[in-house]
């Protein structure tokens, strides 16, 4: 959006400022350079009266704004006239003025007119107004991957799994049966078996 602005009409109608100051269109532009740059939709003409020699001031030109001074023998309103009746493109200006007649051109080319305490309050209220505390956002380490590439790269090398599989655990071994016990007469068949194998010098 392309705003033409009054400067000394939004100067006295901006906290803080004063026409008083001589540095005023300075400040002024200032704050119109700080509140440009929160939007680069934001374009700015502001136009100040007794400049001399006249014409654009580089000086406090710059950052989405540009500062005009009328020259001598013509004022910021019939500049801003001239340049209101010069617009080809009404719907994408915006002026700035409490001054009737700068208005009233405006509202003959269906242009859009703010009034300057209108502005000045939307302007300092503005929740972007040179707001400099967001961080800029954090550059990812690796660029991610798209579902067709994850696709191809599962195919190539299959899915990774997330930790190391533990072994499985062995399973524990019985303990060790316990010796049947013998009945009497099976004793006895075996110690005799014993006393012949000794006889017979099988057995130590």
């Amino acid at each position: 959006m392309n705003y033409l602005i009054d400067g000394h009409n939004l100067i006295a109608r901006t906290p803080g400022l004063s026409l008083a100051d001589p540095d005023d269109e300075a400040k002024l532009a200032q704050l119109l350079r700080r509140w440009a740059l929160a939007d680069a939709r934001r374009r700015v003409t502001v136009i100040f009266d007794a400049g001399l020699p006249g014409g654009e001031s580089y000086h406090l030109s710059g950052g989405g704004v540009k500062a005009i001074f009328a020259p001598e023998g013509r004022s910021a309103d019939d500049l801003l006239i001239r340049r209101i009746d010069q617009i080809k493109n009404p719907a994408e200006f915006i002026v700035v003025s409490s001054d009737r007649a700068v208005a009233a051109a405006a509202q003959r080319r269906r242009v859009t007119v703010q009034r300057s305490e209108a502005f000045a309050a939307a302007m300092m209220a503005d929740r972007t107004f040179g707001d400099k505390s967001k961080p800029p956002p954090e550059r990812p380490d690796a660029p991610a991957m798209s579902a067709g590439e994850m696709q191809e790269w599962l195919a190539l090398f299959g899915p990774e799994p997330e930790t190391k599989p533990r072994p499985a655990p062995k399973p524990a071994s019985p303990p060790p049966a316990a010796p049947a016990k013998k009945s009497k007469k099976e004793q006895d068949d075996a110690d005799d078996l014993d006393e012949w194998l000794r006889l017979f010098g099988y057995k130590q």
